[in-house]
C-alpha cells in the first residue's frame, strides 16, 4: 500500500549505497515460469473527496478493504491465497483515484478474482480491524516524516488556498483518523463506511483483467463476480472550475532532512486531459528538461551551479487532475548554486532566460516531429511490461482516454497544434510561478512558520513587482539555445536473420534436459566468442523475442580496487565524472530509445546500453571514445565530487538502509566503511581520476556481452572496435571475494544510532547465515521465502503492528547464502523486534509441522513456477546472463537447477533443514543482528555483545574468512581474433 502523493524515494544516487552489492538473485523473481495473470480495479475517487471530519479517510479505506469481506471474512485470506499461488498485491491512493491490483500464477486467477471482488461488493471493515490497521497508517505516516518529497508535497497542501481541494492533509494518521473525529463525537468506523457508500460505485470504477483464458471466459468471470458492486452514484466527480490552489509570485523555503539543496519552480496550468493527442506540455518539458549541448542544464553545469534538472507534469494526481496541471522544474543545486543569488534565485533568472527564448523563437515543428517520432517508435516496439504494472496503468487510462486509445494514449502525439503550445507558454510567467527552495543548510535557520502535520518549519515571501518584471524580460544567459537535431533516432527496424551456429547446439541440448515451460531459445546461454589476455567477450543472437533491439554490457575491474578506501572511492568518483562527461551524448540517445547506464559496483565499473539496435554500435563507440579521452573540467569535477560526498552521507540516512549497510559492511570483508571513504574522497584530484580511467583501459579485466538483434559478423566488428581501446596485458587473474563466515552458535550484534536525530524510526535486521552458495541450500531458502513471507507479514505487521515495513527474504551476498528478517518501527525498539522475530521463528516450526502435504506441495509448485518464470523482455534476458558473467558464476541454468532441487524437498527433510539453521538452540545456527536505534532508545545502543561501526575491524578478526573464487571459463563459441 502506498500514498501516490510524495511517495517517490528521495534518495540520492542509490548506486553509491553498498546495498547494491548484496546480490539477491531472487529479488526480481517475485514479479518476473509461465506469465502471470493480473487484475486492477481503479476507483475514480481519492483524497480530493476526503471528508473534512476525518482527513485521510480515502487512504484509510484503501487499507481496510484488504481486511476481509462477507464472502471471505478472514483478514489475510486474500494475501494468503495469492502467496500460495505465487502472487502479490498492492494499492495506492491518489487525489482522484484509488487503484487496487494483484498478480498471480494463471491457475489462481479465478480464485484471486473471487476474493478481490469482495473489496467492492461487501467489505467488512470490522471494528477490531479498524483499531489495528489505523496503526499501520500511523506507521506509514511516521516513515514519511523524513521523506523530502512527502514534506514538500504536504507543504504545498498546507499553503494551498482555503476552499480548494488541494488544501488537505491526505496521508491520515492516528490523530486525524481517530482522535479528531472522536473529539467531535463521531465514530471513525461509521465515517469510514459512510465514505465507502458515498464514493464507491460501479460507475466510478474501471476493471482490467489480464489472463490466458479467452476473452469470453474473462468477461463472464467479470460479470459473475462484479455485477453485485453497488451502483447509482453517477460518474466520477470533476473538480474543474476551481480557482488556482496557489498564489503566484511567491517563494517558500524549507529544510531538507538529508544533505543537499533543491530548487523547485512550479507553474499552474489548466487541466490538459482533453488535449492528450497533442500534449503541449510535453513540448515545453522536452526543451526545458533537455540535457544535451546548449541546454539550460548544460550551461548551468558548466558554471558549476547545478548537477541535475527535471521538468514536466508528473504522473501523480497532485500534478495532473481535473482541477488543473502542475508543471514543475526541479534543479539539484551545488553549494555554489545555492549561493547564486538569494538562496539559488539566480537559477530562476536563467530558467526565464530560456523560457523567454522559447517564446521568442516560437513553436518549432521539427522539434515536435522528433518528439512524435520517438514516441511512435517506442509504442510500436513497446516491450512487455510486468503484468501488475500494466493492468494498473490501463485501469487509469480507461477513464482518461477514448476506448481506441487506452493502450497508446500515453504515447500519442498525433496533433501538432502550435497555437495551443503558445497558449500554454503564456502560463510560464512570474505571476503564475511558485518557487520552493529545500536545503539542508536551512536546518540551522530560524524559519517563522510551521506546517502542523509534519511540523515542517518554513518561510514564505511575495516577489516584488521589480523582481517579476526582471524575470519576465531576462535574457542574459549566453550559450543557451534550442537542442541540436537528434542523430540517434533509428530508421532501420529490420529483424536480423542468421543460420543456426554449430556452437549454439550444446546450449540448446542442455536446456532441453530441464522439464519446464521456458522455451529453449530463451534458456540457451550466450557463447564465449573471444578470450584474450584480459578480455572475455560473450554473444547471443536473439531467436525468441525477434525485435529490433539489443543490449551491450561491459565491465572493467582492477585487482586492487578493494585494497584501500582511496581506491574504493576513486572507482565511485571516476564513474560519476565519466557519467557526467557523457551525458550530453547519452541523453540524446535516451530520447531516441537508447538507454545508457554508467555505474559502479563494489569492485568494477559497468556500462550498459540497451534499446534499438540500429544506432547502438555508434553510441558504444562514442562512449568508449569518451573513456579514452577522459578530460573533465575543474568545475564539473568539483561538482561531481560534492555530489558523491553528499550521496555517501545520505546513503544511510534512512534506518532501513543504515541497517543493510552495516550487515553488508560486516559480511563483505574487503568493503570500506563510509567514514574511511569520505576521508579519502577529500584527497582525490582530477589527475587521480584520469589515471584511474586510463588504468581500467590499460590493465583492467574486461567482460563484454553483446546480445540481441545483431549477427555474428556484426558482433565481430563491434568487439574488434571495442578492443581497440584496450591494452592486452597483464593476463587475467582469477577473481575472488573475501566474505565473513560467522561462527556456529555465536550471535553477533551490530548496533548504531540513527544518522538523522529527528528520525523517529528504529530498524532491525535479523540475519541467519547458511553457508557458501550451492543449489540445494539455495533451493531450500527459495522455498522458505515462498512459505514464510506472507505469514511473517501477517503476524508481525497486520496482527502485532510492529511497523509499516516488514519483510523477509533470501540473501546471496557474493556467494554466501543467508536469510534476513527486516523491520522498521517507530513504536518498538530493535530489542523488542528481535524478541518478536525469535517468537515467530519458534512458532513457525509448528506451522510447518501442521502443514498438510497438499499445502506443502502447493508451495513447492509455486516456488518452482517462480524459477521458471520467463523473461518478459530481451533486456531482462540479457541482464540474467550478465549476472552470471559479471559475478563470475557462469551457471546460466542456475534457476532451473534450483527448480530441480526444490522439487526434491519433502516436508520432514525441510523441517530438519530449517531447524539446523534457524533454531536458536542449534549448534549450526549462525546469526547477525543489526540494530538501528532512534534517539529515544539511545541508551540501548551500548551492549556488551554489540559491535559499533567503529569496531568493525575487531568484528572481522572474530570471524572466519571464506574466499569465493571465480574462474574464467574456456571458450564456447567461434573465436573472434
Amino acid at each position: 500500500d502506498d500514498m501516490a502523493s510524495g511517495s517517490e524515494d528521495d534518495d540520492d544516487d542509490d548506486d553509491y549505497d553498498d546495498d547494491d552489492d548484496d546480490d539477491d538473485d531472487d529479488s526480481s523473481e517475485d514479479s518476473s515460469s509461465t506469465k502471470k495473470a493480473a487484475v486492477a480495479m481503479c476507483v475514480h475517487t481519492g483524497s480530493f473527496s476526503d471528508f473534512e471530519e476525518i482527513p485521510g479517510v480515502s487512504h484509510f479505506l484503501e487499507h481496510m478493504l484488504f481486511m476481509g469481506s462477507k464472502d471471505f471474512p478472514n483478514e489475510n485470506e486474500y494475501d494468503s491465497f495469492l502467496s500460495k499461488n505465487g502472487g502479490a498485491s498492492n494499492a495506492y491512493t491518489d487525489m482522484e483515484c484509488t487503484n487496487y491490483y494483484f498478480d498471480v500464477q494463471p491457475k489462481g486467477l479465478r480464485g484471486g478474482l473471487q476474493r478481490f471482488a469482495g473489496f467492492f461488493v461487501s467489505p467488512l471493515c470490522k471494528s477490531d480491524s479498524v483499531d489495528r490497521e489505523v496503526q499501520a497508517v500511523e506507521s506509514e505516516f511516521v516513515q514519511a516524516l523524513q521523506n523530502n518529497a512527502a514534506r514538500l508535497s504536504q507543504l504545498r497542501c498546507h499553503t494551498a488556498a482555503e476552499g480548494t481541494v488541494h488544501n488537505k492533509f491526505t496521508w491520515g494518521n492516528f490523530k486525524s483518523l481517530i482522535e479528531l473525529p472522536t473529539s467531535k463525537g463521531l465514530v471513525p468506523r461509521d465515517l469510514l463506511l459512510k465514505y465507502y457508500k458515498a464514493e464507491y460505485s460501479a460507475e466510478r470504477m474501471s476493471l482490467v483483467i489480464l489472463g490466458g483464458e479467452d476473452l469470453g471466459t474473462l468477461e463472464t468471470w467479470a460479470g459473475d463476480l462484479f455485477s453485485r458492486v453497488p451502483s447509482g452514484l453517477g460518474p466520477p466527480v470533476s473538480f474543474s472550475g476551481q480557482k488556482k490552489p496557489f498564489e503566484g509570485g511567491r517563494v517558500y523555503k524549507l529544510p531538507m532532512t538529508k544533505e543537499g539543496h533543491e530548487l523547485h519552480v512550479l507553474f499552474q496550468l489548466p487541466c490538459l486531459h482533453k488535449f492528450y493527442e497533442s500534449k503541449p506540455d510535453d513540448y515545453v518539458s522536452h526543451l526545458i528538461g533537455h540535457e544535451g549541448s546548449n541546454s539550460l542544464l548544460s550551461v548551468l553545469k558548466s558554471k558549476g551551479l547545478v548537477t541535475q534538472i527535471s521538468a514536466g507534469v508528473a504522473q501523480d494526481g497532485e500534478s495532473r487532475s481535473t482541477a488543473g496541471f502542475m508543471f514543475n522544474v526541479t534543479f539539484v543545486l551545488t553549494e555554489a548554486g545555492l549561493k547564486f543569488g538569494d538562496d539559488g534565485f539566480g537559477i530562476v533568472e536563467y530558467l526565464f532566460a530560456y523560457i523567454n527564448l522559447i517564446k521568442e523563437i516560437g513553436p518549432q515543428k521539427w522539434i515536435w516531429d522528433e518528439i512524435a517520432q520517438a514516441s511512435k517508435i517506442k509504442f510500436k516496439f513497446a516491450e512487455e511490461e510486468e503484468a501488475m504494472d500494466y493492468v494498473q496503468e490501463l485501469a487509469v487510462n480507461l477513464r482518461l482516454y477514448k476506448t481506441e486509445h487506452v493502450l497508446e494514449g500515453d504515447y500519442l502525439h498525433d496533433r501538432w497544434d502550435p497555437e495551443l503550445v503558445k497558449e500554454i507558454l503564456e502560463y510560464f510567467k512570474p505571476s503564475n510561478m511558485r518557487v520552493e527552495v529545500q536545503s539542508s543548510s536551512f536546518k540551522d535557520r530560524s524559519l517563522p512558520e510551521e506546517e502542523p502535520w509534519f511540523k515542517i518549519p518554513f518561510s514564505a515571501r511575495r516577489l516584488s513587482e521589480e523582481e517579476c518584471e526582471r524575470l519576465a524580460g531576462f535574457s542574459d544567459a549566453p550559450g543557451i539555445d534550442l537542442p541540436p537535431k537528434n542523430e540517434y533516432l533509428p530508421s532501420d527496424f529490420s529483424v536480423r536473420a542468421q543460420d543456426f551456429l554449430q556452437e549454439e547446439r550444446g546450449g540448446y541440448e542442455e536446456a532441453g534436459k530441464f522439464v519446464c515451460p521456458t522455451p529453449e531459445a530463451l534458456m540457451a546461454p550466450p557463447l564465449l566468442v573471444s578470450t584474450s589476455a584480459n578480455t572475455e567477450a560473450w554473444y547471443k543472437f536473439d531467436r525468441f523475442f525477434k525485435t529490433p533491439r539489443m543490449a551491450s554490457l561491459l565491465s572493467f575491474r582492477l585487482d586492487d580496487i578493494s585494497s584501500s578506501a582511496e581506491q574504493s572511492v576513486l572507482l565511485k568518483l571516476s564513474t560519476k565524472v565519466l557519467e557526467d562527461m557523457l551525458v550530453e551524448t547519452t541523453y540524446l540517445a535516451d530520447v531516441a530509445g537508447l538507454t545508457t547506464f554508467v555505474y559502479s559496483c563494489q569492485d568494477r565499473l559497468e556500462i550498459r546500453i540497451e534499446g534499438f539496435s540500429h544506432k547502438l554500435p555508434v553510441l558504444l563507440e562514442k562512449i568508449l571514445d569518451g573513456m579514452a579521452n577522459f578530460t573533465p573540467t575543474a568545475e564539473r569535477f568539483e561538482a561531481c565530487k560534492e555530489t558523491l560526498k553528499r550521496a555517501l552521507k545520505n546513503s544511510i540516512a534512512k534506518p532501513a538502509r543504515h541497517a543493510t549497510y552495516l550487515r553488508l559492511i560486516s559480511l563483505v570483508m574487503e568493503s570500506w566503511p563510509l567514514e574511511f571513504q569520505l576521508e579519502a574522497l577529500d584527497e582525490l584530484t582530477i589527475a587521480k581520476c584520469k589515471g584511474f580511467i586510463s588504468s581500467l583501459l590499460a590493465k583492467g579485466q574486461r567482460q563484454v556481452l553483446i546480445h540481441g538483434n545483431i549477427t555474428l559478423n556484426e558482433t565481430q566488428k563491434v568487439i574488434l572496435d571495442t578492443k581497440k581501446h584496450f591494452s592486452e596485458d597483464p593476463p587475467r587473474a582469477k577473481c575472488a571475494k573475501k566474505l565473513a563466515e560467522l561462527k556456529p552458535g555465536q550471535n553477533f550484534v551490530h548496533a548504531a544510532l540513527v544518522q538523522n536525530k529527528s528520525e523517529k524510526n528504529n530498524a532491525s535486521e535479523v540475519y541467519f547465515q547458511v553457508g557458501p552458495e550451492n543449489h540445494v541450500d539455495y533451493a531450500a531458502l527459495s522455498l522458505l521465502e515462498q512459505i514464510m513471507y506472507e505469514p511473517f507479514f501477517d503476524t508481525l505487521r497486520t496482527k502485532e503492528q510492529l511497523g509499516y515495513s516488514v519483510s523477509c527474504s533470501l540473501k546471496n551476498t557474493y556467494g554466501m547464502l543467508g536469510f534476513c528478517f527486516s523491520i522498521v518501527s517507530a513504536k518498538f525498539s530493535p530489542l523488542h523486534i528481535e524478541e518478536r522475530v525469535e517468537a515467530f521463528i519458534k512458532d513457525f516450526f509448528k506451522v510447518l509441522s501442521d502443514m498438510t502435504d497438499a499445502e506443502f506441495k502447493q508451495h513447492i509448485q509455486s516456488a518452482i513456477e517462480a524459477k521458471h518464470q520467463q523473461d518478459q523482455t530481451l533486456i531482462e534476458e540479457a541482464e540474467r546472463h550478465w549476472e552470471q558473467i559479471s559475478m563470475g558464476r557462469y551457471d546460466f541454468f542456475q534457476r532451473h537447477h534450483h527448480a530441480v532441487e526444490i522439487n526434491k524437498w519433502g516436508k520432514e527433510a525441510f523441517l530438519a533443514w530449517f531447524g539446523k539453521y534457524f533454531s536458536l538452540d542449534s549448534g549450526d545456527c549462525k546469526r547477525l543482528n543489526v540494530r538501528i536505534f532512534n534517539t529515544d532508545h539511545e541508551a540501548s545502543v551500548a551492549d556488551e555483545r554489540s559491535y559499533s561501526a567503529g569496531d568493525l575491524m575487531n568484528f572481522r578478526d572474530e570471524v572466519k574468512v571464506f574466499t569465493k573464487k571465480f574462474s574464467p571459463p574456456e571458450k564456447s563459441g567461434p573465436q573472434i581474433t
